[in-house]
């Protein structure tokens, strides 16, 4: 089921096109980015683990876009695909061994991709809102609660996906509980470990 119904010509608000500018790919990037910086990779390290875990995945994700369409095979698939790539990363990550935070949260990304690909078989659950769901609560958790105010970036990707009409808001607030749900994955094997 799809509820995209894009508006021809109409001029968006600074607070709709925010889904535009926080897409679920570099929102991830900088969670990634982040979790290496905590874990004390040097740059090059950063670099690597960012290639592997969102750059070569994303790239590959969007990559496929056309040729799917055109065999005609369904969306899906590409989530499906990139969640089997999100998995390898996370195994990568804890046969190195990668210091912590990363390994965990790599296996949230996965966590999170897995549950898009489960839940969009009868709801389509908004990425956006689920990706920066979990950032905001793991940023809070990872650097302090001096960050909290971040987590107000979550009800404005909801208010941006339904205003742009990719979601409705059961749609908006599925993605929200489910960026909950996969942090509240990451925080139990974090305590547990």
């Amino acid at each position: 089921m799809s509820t995209t119904v894009h508006r021809s010509g109409a001029r968006l608000t600074p607070a709709a096109s925010y889904s535009k500018v926080l897409p679920p790919a570099l929102v991830l990037a900088g969670l990634v980015l982040l979790a290496g910086v905590r874990a004390g990779l040097d740059p090059l390290g950063v670099a690597a683990l960012l290639a592997g875990v969102v750059g070569f995945p994303a790239l590959l994700y969007k990559g496929l876009k056309r040729p799917f369409r055109r065999r005609g095979l369904p969306d899906r698939l590409r989530v499906q695909l990139l969640a089997v790539l999100t998995f390898t990363g996370a195994v990568v990550c804890f046969v190195i061994p990668v210091p912590a935070p990363v390994p965990l949260t790599v296996a949230a990304l996965f966590v999170g991709n897995a549950g898009l690909v489960l839940f969009r078989r009868w709801l389509n659950v908004s990425a956006h809102v689920s990706v920066i769901t979990f950032g905001v609560l793991w940023v809070a958790v990872i650097f302090g609660t001096a960050w909290a105010w971040l987590l107000i970036l979550s009800p404005l990707m909801m208010f941006s996906r339904v205003s742009l009409r990719e979601h409705t808001w059961p749609e908006a607030f599925a993605g929200a509980a489910l960026g909950v749900a996969t942090f509240c994955c990451f925080l139990v094997a974090m305590t547990w470990s």
